[in-house]
């Protein structure tokens, strides 16, 4: 079974004004004299167009998911950069460093981030911690609900579950506070990832499917196929494997609807998983043999899992290779490419172990 770590994450998306694209011009066209009196003649405006470029860079946040390598959570680098740039003028044109506190805030908050994407956690705690101390003194809750959720990915890859717990219902509050329907998905789903990393599977499944119907109604299919990947996780845990058998085939369709081979492969695979504990073999081989595809050509495990032994590829395989043995297929084309595999994972053990000594 595989159980994805916390931190969904938006797609990259932004909504910059012609207001704010004028406040910037004066930016790009290096007329800070100009930019200077028009700060002073209409703060509130130039406030506005921070404010705009706040909710931009927030909502910039985005992580491919076709490649391991492409799922390091990032910002727009270049939202920040305008935002950083324009606060400091209106600081120095108004006397009022609020915005420019506020972008700084989040310059580090993409440091730490960058610092999670590496699986440096303790490092990423600490810049999360001050940028938190931040966000309360300016009373930034938009931005303090993301410290809690960026703070529970980092416990829960220190295999501290209970602080991510902690956190995730922090966020769940926070979001409820803000009114904001997305900010409560996203706490939903990651509550609900927190107690199955716990072993609490009702309220996993409790929160996890709030996640999946809030996910439904604003339309996020990729958030909605995750969260019933959760549901799906608990049924097996709980040997209930009709109920992880709808979940999951939920999963594999939003998955493909959406266009996302991450979603889809790992939905294959825990099918194949069902089927293998239901004895359905020969639907256990066809999904098991889908889901290599997806394994090799995408890599289902998370980015900070992957290494050279594919612990997935390897269950895959021989769930699939027992599969065939149930059904009596014994055709060497098929069946020694499988056993051949599997000897190399026999090996890299076996060279980890001497390594060891």
């Amino acid at each position: 079974m595989y159980l994805s770590l916390l931190f969904l994450v938006l797609t990259l998306q932004t909504a910059e004004t012609e207001d704010t694209l004028r406040w910037l011009d004066y930016l790009d066209d290096g007329r800070l004299q100009e930019l200077h009196e028009a700060i002073q003649q209409q703060p509130a405006e130039a406030k506005a167009a921070l404010e705009t470029l706040l909710a931009d860079f927030d909502s910039s946040i985005h992580s491919w998911r076709d490649k391991p390598e492409q799922r390091r959570v990032r910002y727009s680098e270049t939202i920040l950069g305008k935002g950083l740039q324009l606060s400091r003028v209106v600081a120095e044109a108004s006397g009022d460093d609020t915005f420019q506190r506020r972008f700084e805030a989040r310059r580090d908050r993409v440091q730490a981030t960058e610092l999670l994407n590496d699986g440096e956690f303790q490092g990423a705690l600490s810049l999360i911690e001050s940028v938190r101390s931040t966000a309360r003194q300016l009373e930034d809750r938009s931005f303090l609900f993301s410290t809690y959720l960026s703070s529970a990915y980092a416990h829960l890859g220190q295999g501290m579950p209970k602080s991510a717990l902690a956190d995730c219902e922090i966020a769940l509050k926070l979001a409820r506070e803000i009114g904001d329907r997305v900010k409560y998905t996203l706490a939903l789903f990651n509550l609900g990832t927190a107690h199955l990393h716990l072993g609490h599977y009702d309220q996993a499944l409790t929160h996890s499917r709030e996640a999946a119907q809030s996910a439904a109604e604003i339309g996020n299919l990729i958030w909605e196929a995750n969260a019933w990947l959760n549901v799906g996780y608990v049924g097996i845990m709980q040997n209930r494997y009709p109920s992880a058998e709808a979940a999951l085939e939920q999963t594999l369709a939003l998955s493909q609807k959406a266009g996302d081979p991450l979603g889809e492969g790992r939905a294959f695979y825990n099918l194949g998983i069902v089927y293998s504990k239901q004895e359905r073999w020969e639907l256990a081989r066809d999904h098991l043999e889908q889901s290599l595809k997806f394994i090799r050509e995408v890599d289902i495990r998370h980015s900070h899992d992957i290494d050279g032994y594919n612990h997935v590829e390897k269950d895959a395989l021989e769930r699939l290779l027992y599969s065939y043995q149930q059904l009596n297929l014994e055709d060497p084309a098929v069946i020694d490419p499988l056993r051949q595999r599997l000897e190399e994972f026999e090996d890299m053990s076996r060279t980890d172990h001497q390594h060891t000594h």
